[in-house]
């Protein structure tokens, strides 16, 4: 049994006409006749009485058949709409990973409620993910999109683009002197202490933050390294030395800590979103294209 003996036998049942509803389908009367005897025969039951050549009733199972059908052909007429809405990116599922900075600076929040706005049929799952751990989950598929801090080179099999740029800022703890001027530049801060994050989270940025703001010739002296951002937060509020971190980290509230902006520096921490070269499915790709005309209209 097709859809099409579904349509054929409701167009009969509504008009109760063979050759009505053979116009209103645009099929010759008899192809009509014989694909609802097709479908009697497919049924073992009659569906038709027939008055006269053209006119019928239906039986008392066509009038049962008829619920079932019109139920089928609804779900059909729906499903199809899901297809072709699913096909155009319309609506979906999208698992988004994020590093934490760009929750702290309402990237994430305001790019995705004006998506959600556009896009209401597709589904964001949120996960905040260390870059690297973004990387790994993007290449086996438990990611679709990473918001991550931008590579120097993308892994293999991923590509991406810069979608913010954010100054540097110093997390100083409270009793350096460092802490009591307005301004710091990197020729202000040569001497001091740093705590960085593991030397993993660093390969591939071009020695992380900290070798972004060092003055030209120079390497800044890391005496201490934290598993994760928090942790050198802690250390640096413990006195041990200063760290290095992009802008919206300076929202976070420590105790013994102050923030001041590098200044003087080129270099900025760039955010970019990350995704898989040869992605396929369509909610995805709609959100890249969305991001990217986000990007060109800030431009514009």
């Amino acid at each position: 049994m097709e859809l099409r003996h579904l349509r054929y036998f409701t167009a009969v049942a509504e008009d109760l006409h063979f050759g009505r509803a053979a116009a209103r389908l645009n099929i010759a009367a008899p192809t009509l006749s014989h694909q609802i005897l097709a479908l009697e025969n497919m049924l073992g039951a009659k569906l038709f009485l027939r008055r006269t050549k053209s006119n019928v009733t239906l039986t008392a199972t066509g009038k049962r058949f008829l619920i079932e059908a019109y139920a089928t052909l609804t779900q059909a007429s729906h499903a199809e709409s899901i297809g072709r809405r699913a096909a155009r990116g319309d609506i979906g599922s999208i698992a988004l990973g994020y590093i934490f900075s760009a929750g702290m600076s309402g990237f994430v929040s305001r790019h995705l409620v004006a998506f959600r706005e556009k896009h209401p049929g597709v589904a964001l799952q949120l996960r905040r993910v260390v870059t690297f751990e973004q990387f790994r989950a993007l290449t086996d598929d438990t990611l679709d999109v990473g918001l991550t801090a931008a590579p120097q080179t993308y892994p293999i099999g991923l590509t991406g683009f810069v979608v913010d740029r954010q100054p540097y800022y110093l997390a100083i703890p409270e009793g350096n002197p460092i802490a009591k001027l307005r301004r710091v530049t990197p020729a202000d801060i040569v001497d001091e202490p740093f705590v960085a994050v593991s030397l993993e989270m660093e390969v591939g940025f071009g020695g992380g933050n900290i070798a972004a703001i060092a003055p030209p010739g120079t390497t800044l002296r890391i005496i201490e390294r934290g598993p994760d951002i928090f942790s050198v937060l802690t250390l640096c509020a413990t006195g041990l030395g200063l760290s290095v971190m992009s802008e919206p980290m300076a929202n976070v509230r420590m105790p013994g800590l102050v923030f001041r902006k590098v200044e003087g520096v080129a270099r900025t921490f760039d955010l970019a979103l990350v995704h898989r070269r040869t992605e396929t499915a369509p909610a995805v790709r709609l959100f890249i294209e969305f991001m990217r005309s986000r990007l060109r209209s800030r431009k514009a």
